[in-house]
């Protein structure tokens, strides 16, 4: 591109020439057929090389990038993490009978709070009450038999003794006493099962807490194990959160923090709003899913019962104090979502060279830096926006 740039400059500048001068220039020429073609090369190297020789002056004199530097020390940083997490019951069952049949009262309202063993729904018993008494009235049947069948063996043994009957009618006897007291022992659990489908009919809390959900109506039939009602234990509750993976050894089970559930008051016309204390009820082993990220649980009272299952609310853990490499954030530069990487002077010469990192926790305008660099490196944490590795610069 340059080689023809010149040649048309060079052309142009020929076609410029008067006649009278070329012709003067040929007759000077006489005798001197190279000259012509020494004097173009001459001109090209003139035209090439100067142009060059000042973009070199210009870059042997063009300043170094100014930057700061600071040495890295381990330090403990105090801070605390803060996040967000969704409220939960503490226990929630979806509650159904264990017999079928139908609903002849309840099931309670939607929003209704039920102690534990309070009743919530009922059903129709008439025939499973019928069927009791039918299992009672053959349990006493079988208790009579059971007296009739004794007394003949205690009857029969004498008589055996003294040589009156023979061991044949001794035999029967025991075999009839012992029929009639297994069909008492099989009545009496008849009876059992019979008293227990009547206390099946009945639909208890089997903890305090709310109906969340209300699944059927009453005079409808439902089957055995088909809900009716949610119900949920709000006092106390669990806050769910989502952890990264750089922050979960912060999240140490029986560890304090606190909740701000937005818009409950401290007290009564205090006009302010009340942070809750929680503590980390538990933490999971494993990361969940595509996210990588750990369930972490707190434990918080809600005695009055203000926060309601799927409220947003603000988490504060409280502050630790940490022994790390903690860094300006500023002085981090991003390359996609998971490289990080920091500018570390070179001991031998004013250069920079280009550490990959990996992070720990950020608080407020720092962050750790988990591996990646030694204590005692000195890292440019102001410096040009297009800085790379291996330019040379100038330390302020």
């Amino acid at each position: 591109m340059l080689f023809t740039d010149l040649s048309a400059k060079y052309f142009k500048m020929r076609s410029t020439i008067k006649p009278v001068g070329r012709r003067r220039l040929k007759m000077f020429n006489k005798g001197r057929p190279g000259l012509p073609k020494v004097l173009f090369l001459a001109l090209f190297i003139i035209i090439v090389l100067l142009p060059g020789c000042g973009r070199q002056a210009a870059e042997i004199d063009k300043p170094l990038p100014v930057v700061t530097a600071q040495e890295v020390l381990l330090t403990e940083n105090a801070y605390s993490l803060q996040t967000t997490g969704v409220v939960e019951p503490w226990e929630e069952a979806r509650l159904s009978f264990q017999v079928p049949g139908k609903i002849q009262w309840g099931p309670l309202e939607e929003g209704a709070v039920a102690a534990a063993g309070e009743v919530m729904a009922r059903l129709d018993d008439a025939d499973y009450r019928a069927q009791e008494n039918a299992a009672r009235s053959e349990l006493e049947m079988a208790g009579v038999e059971v007296d009739r069948t004794g007394a003949d063996l205690e009857r029969y043994e004498k008589l055996f003794s003294s040589g009156a009957i023979s061991q044949k009618s001794l035999d029967d006897a025991r075999f009839a006493f012992r029929a009639a007291d297994a069909r008492a022992k099989q009545a009496a659990s008849g009876l059992r099962q019979a008293e227990l489908t009547v206390e099946h009919s009945i639909l208890a809390a089997p903890f305090s807490g709310k109906v969340i959900n209300k699944l059927a109506n009453r005079g409808e039939m439902v089957s055995a194990g088909t809900p009716v009602l949610v119900l949920a234990q709000l006092n106390p509750v669990k806050i769910s959160l989502a952890a990264p993976a750089n922050e979960i050894d912060m999240w140490d089970e029986g560890a304090g923090a606190w909740v701000d559930a937005g818009g409950i008051p401290a007290a009564a016309g205090s006009g302010s709003e009340e942070k809750i204390e929680a503590v980390v009820h538990k933490v999971s082993p494993g990361a969940e899913g595509m996210t990588g990220t750990f369930r972490v649980e707190l434990k918080v009272e809600n005695k009055n019962l203000e926060m309601r299952p799927g409220q947003v609310v603000k988490v504060d853990r409280q502050v630790k104090t940490k022994t790390g490499l903690w860094i300006p954030l500023k002085s981090v530069v991003s390359r996609g979502q998971e490289l990080k990487y920091v500018f570390v002077l070179d001991p031998s010469g004013p250069l920079v060279r280009q550490r990959e990192v990996k992070l720990g926790p950020v608080v407020e305008d720092r962050v750790e830096v988990v591996s990646g660099l030694e204590p005692g490196s000195r890292i440019i944490v102001l410096m040009a926006e297009d800085l790379r590795d291996g330019d040379r610069v100038e330390v302020k």
